[in-house]
């Protein structure tokens, strides 16, 4: 497990500079992103909207912070393996989103508000999700490998045996995604909600 974990290491690093970039993007440009940050916007308050009128709304935030996170994160990691593009994807427009978020809640609220609705439980869902789309990248480079190594005998014994550490590698991962998210989303429902909401 920690040798599949160091081998992990660039794309832990690669995964979190394309997720910053997004942040940089959606934060400064939002201009250029305008129609896709509009269109994750409405998909999210449509999602939000699912819980209103439930009895227990706080209850019903967690599962829905929880099922919604936990899904995608795990799901990306097996998109990965189309040559890693999508958890490229998934970190650009997730960045994206958050960057624009707290540009404009900065500008309309304060950067106290920011730190408030965010840190919390972004300081652990966010490494969550790096970490959940680091692995569905080094899927995708694996994906590749194997088609390389179809050319050779030598490098295919090498590829299957680099793809069994990683294949054992998931199911700790999966505990460890499952776990950082459900303490998140229980953050996120509780503490950040009682902080962000109108007094």
């Amino acid at each position: 497990m920690m040798l599949q974990f160091r081998l992990m290491k660039h794309y832990f690093i690669a995964s979190a500079l394309v997720f910053v970039t997004g942040i940089v993007l959606g934060a400064g440009f939002s201009d250029q992103f305008h129609a896709f940050i509009e269109a994750q916007l409405k998909g999210l308050e449509q999602l939000s909207q699912s819980i209103n009128g439930k009895p227990n709304q706080q209850w019903s935030l967690f599962w829905l912070i929880f099922w919604n996170n936990v899904s995608k994160s795990l799901l990306i990691i097996g998109l990965g393996a189309f040559f890693g593009v999508l958890p490229l994807f998934f970190l650009l427009s997730n960045g994206l989103l958050l960057g624009y978020v707290m540009a404009v809640s900065a500008e309309k609220q304060s950067i106290l508000y920011v730190i408030k609705a965010i840190l919390p439980h972004g300081i652990i869902e966010i490494p969550a999700i790096v970490f959940a789309c680091a692995f569905g990248l080094r899927l995708g480079v694996l994906v590749l490998k194997s088609l390389t190594a179809l050319t050779s005998p030598a490098r295919s014994g090498k590829f299957k045996e680099e793809f069994r550490g990683f294949a054992k590698a998931l199911v700790p991962v999966f505990v460890i995604i499952v776990v950082t998210l459900t303490a998140a989303a229980l953050i996120e429902s509780t503490f950040t909600y009682w902080l962000v909401k109108p007094q």
